[in-house]
């Protein structure tokens, strides 16, 4: 499994990676056959946004979460 993490405005911190595989890992163990991961987080003004696309075996599942946080918003994407 690939996993690509990419950040607009903001820079990727080993903490903030680290957070984001631990919160990745769990979501995916639901999953057989988990080809690729790829992991946008963006800040716009006051709105901090993540999305992850998984790419598994004859399926693709994108999903995007919204909040004030960051941490929130991977916690709500997950």
């Amino acid at each position: 499994m690939q996993l690509t993490l990419t950040g607009h405005h903001i820079e990727f911190t080993p903490p903030l990676r680290d957070y984001v595989r631990k919160k990745l890992d769990r979501v995916m163990r639901h999953f057989e056959q988990v080809i690729d991961v790829h992991c946008v987080l963006t800040v716009e003004k006051l709105v901090h946004k993540a999305e992850a696309t998984l790419g598994l075996s004859g399926a693709v599942i994108h999903a995007d979460a919204k909040d004030g946080d960051m941490y929130a918003a991977i916690d709500a994407l997950a």
